[in-house]
């Protein structure tokens, strides 16, 4: 039967293709390989509702946490969700590549707000505009001016001597919050980084794994992981996480990985 089927799908020029896909909490299992402290220091940039703390809740024991989330609305639900929480740090700030003020677009779906426009007319765009059940030119709700600062400062102000994971989710400014934390790259303060990237036109001038690379690559740190693949064509949502660590953690794995180790 299963033959039948594919020979009436070929017949009409299609084939049915077995695509085998990583699921992102295979990058769970990487970071708690490569990050062992019970205790990490981590920083969420991008915090959102409160998703990333929550998974790195269940990956880690008692992980110390400074979240950052410039969208008041989800500042205010994690600081009613963790009121008591005595290792968690909540900033409502955004961060970039320097202090400043920029225009915060707040998009209908909170996750989705971003410092860059949304493409019009996308079918990203247009399939999250009916599930929500608004027209995609209200997609965008307001414009907030919203205040930027960098993690070169914030470090530096906090007297933090080392951030084992920083997580950057920040809707194609990745790139900028990269730019602002140069001291601590250059100096491999921080061990592993995870950020995602937005390969389809959802955002103006999406990035490139290049545009992470250049401030990543000449200090050292590596790529180690990458959550899923896709492409332009068959994707209309194309974008992946990835991890890199830096040259210190990868000579620790290389240590005492039975791959390679010899």
């Amino acid at each position: 039967m299963k033959k039948f089927i594919q020979n009436i799908i070929n017949f009409f020029g299609y084939k049915i293709m077995k695509v085998k896909t990583t699921d992102t909490t295979d990058l769970d299992s990487l970071t708690k390989s490569l990050i062992t402290k019970s205790n990490p220091i981590i920083f969420d940039v991008g915090a959102n509702k409160g998703e990333s703390i929550q998974r790195y809740k269940k990956i880690f024991q008692s992980p110390i946490i400074h979240s950052f989330e410039p969208n008041i609305e989800g500042m205010n639900v994690l600081k009613k969700k963790y009121v008591n929480d005595k290792d968690l740090y909540l900033n409502n700030v955004a961060v970039g590549d320097k202090k400043g003020n920029l225009e915060f677009n707040i998009n209908a779906s909170s996750g989705h707000s971003s410092f860059k426009n949304l493409i019009p007319n996308t079918t990203w765009l247009k399939k999250r505009s009916n599930s929500l059940k608004i027209d995609d030119k209200n997609y965008t709700k307001k414009k907030v001016n919203t205040e930027i600062i960098t993690l070169d400062e914030y470090v530096k102000e906090k007297n933090i001597s080392n951030i084992d994971i920083l997580k950057i989710d920040t809707q194609g400014f990745e790139d900028k919050v990269l730019l602002g934390a140069q001291n601590l790259l250059k100096n491999n303060i921080i061990k592993l980084i995870q950020l995602e990237l937005i390969f389809s036109e959802i955002y103006e001038k999406p990035l490139q794994i290049y545009d992470v690379e250049k401030t990543l690559v000449p200090n050292n740190y590596k790529l180690f992981g990458i959550s899923n693949s896709g492409n332009l064509i068959t994707n209309y949502l194309f974008q992946s996480d990835l991890i890199y660590i830096s040259n210190d953690t990868y000579e620790n794995f290389k240590s005492i990985s039975p791959y390679l180790n010899n």
